[in-house]
């Protein structure tokens, strides 16, 4: 009798293990069509503000994560690749050329996010809200000092480039590529590309015109 209690404990535990197993495999597969779903139901381009921050490129940024009022949406990669991301060179110019101001709670212990305020004075506000891992809100709250969101990817696979921002100071924040799996649901900050500025025919007529008259009265 009692090595028949015995076995029935492996053969459990080793059914328990195969049940967890199974478990775990079906919420990463789970996951990853989550991740996919809402791009095949189609997504809305937001009607979200573009500010200037007198950025070398001339690279417009979004005032802040796309979400309503001051929250966040968390996106797959595969719906984040709908909007116009960053890409690293365009956060790196971001980091560099702005100043930066921690937004953290009376006793300093929380992060809330940053503050980006150009040369010209403009600026935009990345909030801290973590990531999500199926259900599970990641790097979010007490004790967390960093930020999340998609940055363009060119290449394809299950894992996909990140922004981690972090260390927050006045100078400029650290940044950290990570690596995280598509399924997962990040915020997105957005760009919005840098159009030719186009000279009014008449304007650039009259200016023709002065330089002519100029170069005229010089040799009279």
């Amino acid at each position: 009798m009692e090595n028949l209690n015995e076995r029935a404990a492996i053969y459990a535990a080793e059914k328990a293990n195969e049940l967890l197993a199974k478990a775990i495999a079906q919420a990463y597969a789970d996951g990853y069509r989550d991740g996919f779903r809402d791009r095949a139901e189609g997504i809305v381009s937001p009607n979200i503000e573009f500010v200037d921050l007198g950025l070398p490129s001339g690279t417009k940024w979004s005032t802040k994560l796309l979400g309503e009022d001051d929250f966040a949406d968390y996106y797959a990669y595969a719906d984040a690749a709908s909007f116009e991301l960053p890409t690293i060179e365009q956060v790196e110019e971001l980091a560099n050329y702005c100043r930066w101001q921690a937004d953290r709670s009376s006793t300093g212990l929380t992060f809330w996010g940053a503050t980006c305020i150009g040369k010209n004075g403009k600026q935009i506000y990345i909030r801290s809200w973590g990531y999500k891992e199926g259900d599970n809100l990641c790097a979010y709250g007490y004790g967390n000092d960093k930020v999340f969101f998609w940055i363009r990817n060119e290449e394809e696979g299950d894992d996909m480039k990140a922004i981690k921002l972090y260390n927050v100071k006045d100078e400029k924040p650290e940044l950290e590529i990570v690596k995280l799996f598509s399924g997962y649901k990040l915020p997105i900050l957005l760009v919005q590309k840098n159009k030719p500025t186009s000279v009014n025919t008449s304007e650039q007529q009259s200016t023709d015109y002065i330089e002519c008259q100029r170069a005229c009265q010089g040799k009279t």
